[in-house]
């Protein structure tokens, strides 16, 4: 078992099921980069097997661009993986996986209506939640990333219903649809625009707020996820300012939004540091959560706690903050 750990023998399964994927997005990189296909490939596999980059981000972070010293700095999904162990414990990751448990104990935080709805009745319980409540989001009640999140009207048929949920095996909770006020719809309307907050209690007990992002939708999907086509641009934290040009999946870049065609650098967030005042309460709630992504909303009825992420996104986190944060994590904890 040690010569197997040692060797890393274990992850060959994964990367040879790596390899078809690694082929095709060898193309893409090999674009970006104007280097050989062949070369993108087995870069790809080298930084997937021994420090567990996958494309997304090697993209994201521009690794054709960085040294190899440079690459090694960043946090790779592996290595996230490693900081959620570390810096939470198993009923803390099971809380803030579980969507329902999550609401309920930042309830004082959470201003939307939500209902966790039956196993054995789903449909009765989202019709009598529609009642109150013409539009809403559905979302699955362990998943991350925007997966499975659904948005639906009173306009919905039984049998499309029906279909959602034929899978006995998921579970859903339900909310209201909220909107952000003026200043964020402004930016992007179609969507429920979040700030992304990564915050981390050192071995100090000291907070610390690694990265401030605006997440925002991009003018077709009512969702800011970055897997479901969403944008992020990094907040100045001292003035509350986006700062930059915004990114996308497979390393898109925006001066301007692609909807509302407002510029992102400079563009002032109202009420943000109401956020991260109340930051300073969120992370006393579960201490045994100490490296967490927060997503807030700035509403007209006040800022709103969507969700906490364990552990939070490496590429939005290290797109946000323009650096691999592997080691200065490291010598916090």
């Amino acid at each position: 078992m040690n010569i197997i750990k040692k060797l890393k023998l274990y992850r060959i399964k994964t990367v040879l099921k790596y390899i078809p994927t690694s082929w095709k997005n060898s193309v893409m990189l090999s674009n970006l980069s104007k280097q050989n296909r062949v070369i993108s490939f087995f870069s790809l596999l080298y930084w997937y097997y021994f420090y567990g980059f996958d494309f997304i981000d090697y993209c994201s972070f521009r690794f054709w661009e960085l040294s190899a010293a440079e690459r090694k700095s960043y946090i790779s999904y592996r290595r996230n993986d490693v900081l959620r162990f570390r810096l939470s414990d198993p009923e803390s990751y099971d809380l803030f996986l579980d969507k329902a448990l999550f609401n309920e104990k930042f309830s004082q935080y959470i201003q939307r209506d939500w209902k966790l709805l039956s196993e054995t009745t789903p449909i009765d319980d989202l019709d009598s939640f529609m009642v109150r409540h013409p539009d809403v989001i559905l979302k699955p009640l362990c998943d991350y990333g925007g997966h499975g999140v659904i948005k639906l009207s009173n306009k919905i048929s039984d049998e499309e219903k029906r279909q959602i949920f034929k899978d006995k095996d998921s579970r859903y909770i339900v909310e209201e649809c909220i909107e952000n006020n003026d200043n964020l719809k402004r930016l992007a309307p179609g969507s429920l625009n979040t700030i992304r907050f990564v915050t981390l209690i050192d071995k100090y007990g000291n907070l610390n707020v690694l990265v401030s992002v605006l997440r925002m939708g991009n003018g077709t999907s009512f969702m800011d996820n970055f897997q479901s086509g969403g944008l992020s641009c990094t907040i100045d934290p001292q003035t509350g300012e986006l700062r930059g040009n915004a990114h996308g999946m497979n390393c898109t870049e925006f001066e301007y939004h692609p909807y509302s065609g407002i510029k992102f650098d400079g563009y002032k967030i109202d009420d943000f540091q109401k956020c991260l005042d109340l930051l300073k309460e969120l992370t006393q709630v579960v201490p045994g959560a100490r490296y967490v992504g927060w997503d807030i909303a700035i509403t007209p009825r006040g800022i709103e706690v969507i969700e906490g992420n364990i552990p939070p996104g490496e590429y939005v986190t290290q797109i946000a903050s323009g650096r691999g944060l592997w080691y200065e994590i490291l010598d916090m904890i």
